[in-house]
């Protein structure tokens, strides 16, 4: 229908109160584009966030492993690293088993580094590098790490680690490029250069049709273990850590991941995340039942705890603080890690097997649960000096450096927002004055905060603003996306039942006007600061409560712009359909 067609039949208001209807209808549809605009780019932005978090090379990967060999001498034959993902350390209590490797060794704790998902953490206990420093930031982290690994020191020294796991993505991680052999006989050696590494999405490869999955039989990669096991069905994981048991491999990396499940099933609280735990227990036990303690040594961890109603990624106690148990050759029974943090792991199992600490670690040694007499234990802490001096500099150096960039681009960005928030407040005065459009009071106070008070009411109710409120391999923009589309009705009802009381159908339509375009404004201008001040790409990990808010602003300028959009759309209709019944 065309636009004199709708008009026609509508009683015109007086002229200092409302402009002619085609009017009000064509500042209508020009925010409604705007609108929509709005939802399509902000959109991309909230869906773009927790990629923008990661880095595929961070600075650290630029330089050349430092690994100063202290010649400790080797205190256990074998060492098995279990990472029983999600414990908690409350909860890592009354196991059976884990309880008894208590009794004869280390009972201690650990912290786990921010932000506290699974992949980032993966990296931290076997790199020694955090995520603030490794570059995968969340567990959407795809590409292999090009960081000195517990399992590279393991094979420069001409040993050997294997691994089995209920979760595949661990070798993956850690795919190296594949090493030259000699008469069918690999040849040992440690990198003496940055790690350099064939471009590869590693979780393509799961879709049987990508580029990736075509091409993975013959990329020139191998996996970091000599001996990987993939074992996803029930029973699985005890089959092949006994296995692993009956073996010769130096190091054994078991990663079982069921209480990670239950956690995000069922929470950190419930019977279920209890179970799942104790059957977790007993794996260990069945796998592990041969373990000659006399001359080999297990160190059980966590990646990260969970929060009682599921979930992690935030600084909660219960979620950064996992168990550390260590017992068997080589460990100090009785003796307690002091400050022990996740990244203090791989140097630690590098003591146990007498090699150097992986080069690019943050992380130290803990010599003071290992038996070590005081003459080693010196060894080792001047070796981690010396490591730490080169990492800390060029960590510390790509942080001052990314610092300068965002304070020197940051006045700029300010002023673009300014400049967009006065360019706003311009359209909306030109438009008051052309009376296309009415701030109500009434109304704006009724319809406009209903989407902000539900929307971040819910986040803070369900999250309390942290990361934690993520479920397993999520994506925080899609999940605030379920509570803007609460809101979205919430606000879509008001604004609808407020603007009953206009007094005629372009008042009314004028009004929904001035509701659009101030509900854009307040999501717009947060979004844009949020934009100026925390600007990709992130060197620096937002903190906790900002790693919320910047997607929610961004999700909200989505959601505020999609409800605009359905609510001009509803009042062209009402005003189409009463405009042509009254003709």
């Amino acid at each position: 229908m065309s636009l004199p067609a709708l008009t026609c039949g509508v009683k015109q208001l007086p002229r200092h109160d409302t402009a002619p209807t085609r009017q009000v209808v064509a500042a209508a549809l020009i925010l409604l584009v705007l609108g929509a605009v709005g939802a399509v780019q902000a959109g991309l932005a909230g869906g773009r966030f927790m990629f923008d978090l990661e880095q595929e090379r961070p600075p650290l990967a630029n330089v050349a492993p430092m690994v100063p060999d202290p010649h400790t001498p080797r205190l256990a034959r074998r060492v098995y690293l279990v990472i029983i993902d999600g414990l908690r350390l409350d909860k890592s209590y009354e196991l059976p088993y884990l309880d008894e490797l208590r009794r004869r060794g280390v009972d201690s704790e650990a912290l786990s580094h921010y932000p506290s998902w699974s992949r980032p953490n993966y990296v931290s206990i076997l790199t020694g590098v955090p995520p603030s420093a490794s570059g995968v930031r969340t567990n959407h982290h795809s590409t292999p790490v090009p960081l000195d690994s517990l399992m590279d020191r393991v094979r420069a020294a001409g040993l050997h680690a294997a691994s089995a796991t209920d979760y595949d993505v661990l070798p993956r991680l850690f795919l190296r490029p594949r090493r030259p052999r000699t008469n069918g006989t690999e040849v040992a050696g440690e990198p003496a250069t940055p790690l350099e590494l064939d471009p590869v999405d590693i979780d393509a490869m799961h879709d049987q049709e990508s580029a990736e999955a075509v091409q993975a039989p013959d990329a020139n990669l191998e996996s970091p273990f000599d001996d990987a096991r993939y074992v996803p069905w029930p029973g699985g994981f005890s089959e092949a850590g006994d296995a692993l048991v009956e073996g010769n491999d130096d190091l054994v990396v078991l990663l079982l991941g069921a209480v990670d499940a239950a956690g995000h099933a069922h929470g950190g609280k419930s019977q279920q995340y209890r179970d799942a735990a104790a059957i977790a227990d007993h794996a260990l036990a069945r796998a592990l039942a041969r373990v000659d303690l006399s001359q080999d040594a297990i160190i059980i961890t966590a990646d990260h705890g969970h929060t009682d109603r599921g979930g992690h990624g935030g600084i909660e106690p219960v979620v950064m603080s996992v168990p550390l148990i260590a017992a068997g050759a080589g460990i100090k029974p009785g003796a307690n890690a002091i400050d022990a943090h996740l990244i203090d792991i791989s140097p630690t199992v590098s003591a146990l097997l007498g090699i150097p600490a992986p080069g690019h670690g943050l992380g130290r040694t803990l010599t003071e649960i290992l038996a070590f007499d005081r003459k080693d234990a010196m060894a080792r802490h001047d070796a981690d000096q010396q490591r730490l001096g080169l990492t800390r500099a060029v960590v510390a150096g790509a942080e001052a450096r990314a610092e300068v960039d965002v304070l020197e681009n940051r006045a700029l960005r300010i002023g673009l927002v300014g400049g967009g928030a006065l360019l706003l407040i311009g359209l909306a005065t030109l438009l008051i004055r052309r009376r296309v459009l009415r701030l109500d009071a009434r109304v704006l106070l009724v319809s406009v905060p209903a989407f902000f008070v539900v929307y971040y009411a819910l986040i803070g109710a369900v999250g309390s603003f942290s990361p934690s409120l993520l479920p397993a391999q999520g994506h925080l923009a899609a999940v605030m996306a379920k509570y803007g589309i609460a809101a979205m009705v919430v606000q879509l009802a008001f604004s609808l039942w407020a603007l009953r009381s206009q007094p005629t159908l372009a008042q009314r339509l004028a009004t929904a006007n001035g509701i659009a375009l101030i509900g854009l404004m307040l999501a717009m201008i947060p979004a844009g600061l949020a934009w100026a001040f925390f600007p990709p790409p992130y060197v620096h990990v937002p903190g906790p409560l900002w790693l919320v808010l910047i997607p929610a602003v961004e999700v909200a300028v989505a959601c505020a712009a999609i409800d605009v959009a359905i609510t001009l759309m509803v009042e062209l209709i009402v005003f189409a359909s009463r405009a042509y019944h009254r003709r």
